[in-house]
């Protein structure tokens, strides 16, 4: 590092993180919702003909709607940071999740050393035993990208290493949750969050 420089402050990263969701948010409500689901709380979609590509009919019902925007601007826990680290034996595989109610966001990086086949997935409160949605799959060494739960529940990642070495994997996150979970070896280890202090 030269001398000169100076490593952007915490308060900095977080705003520039907080911006971040902000934007995803708002991409959500105005484009997203309304192309894949034919959720439109704010009419936006209607107006830029977005609805016609969900394929579904553009009258939502109001409880749906009314609970998606009004979770959006305040979230019920505070902003985080997380740092995971784990090292995969030969054929191992681990999971890392963490719990977002609806709306909630996380931005998230994570590398691994050497090629590991993931999964991104989640599994909604209610749903039935062994079911998950899944986000993204494959094969690589690294992922990256911002996340809003559609649902609230548990939303992670599985990790496998497929060669016989050793593998480290590590993710990053800035986000709205307050507990993490770590399944492997059939082990459950969960981590809470400090609370946001008072006002």
């Amino acid at each position: 590092m030269n001398a000169g420089a100076t490593a952007p402050s915490r308060r900095r990263i977080a705003m520039a993180t907080l911006l971040a969701l902000c934007a995803a948010v708002a991409i959500l409500f105005v484009a997203v919702l309304p192309a894949e689901y034919g959720i439109d709380p704010l009419g936006t979609g209607r107006m830029l003909g977005l609805t016609a590509l969900s394929g579904t009919v553009e009258q939502v019902a109001p409880s749906l709607s009314a609970s998606v925007a009004s979770a959006a601007p305040e979230q019920s826990v505070a902003m985080q940071q997380d740092v995971y680290e784990v090292e995969l034996r030969p054929f191992e595989g681990v999971e890392y999740k963490y719990r977002l109610e609806l709306a909630a966001g996380l931005v998230y990086a994570w590398t691994a050393s050497a090629s590991v086949g993931y999964e991104f997935h989640g599994e909604p409160d209610g749903a039935p035993p062994k079911y998950f949605d899944s986000y993204n799959k494959g094969v690589g060494v690294e992922g990256h990208g911002t996340f809003i739960a559609a649902k609230a529940g548990i939303h992670g990642w599985f990790w496998e290493n497929k060669g016989a070495t050793r593998v480290k994997v590590r993710l990053r996150t800035t986000g709205f949750y307050a507990k993490s979970t770590e399944y492997r070896d059939g082990d459950r280890i969960e981590r809470r969050f400090p609370a946001a202090p008072p006002r």
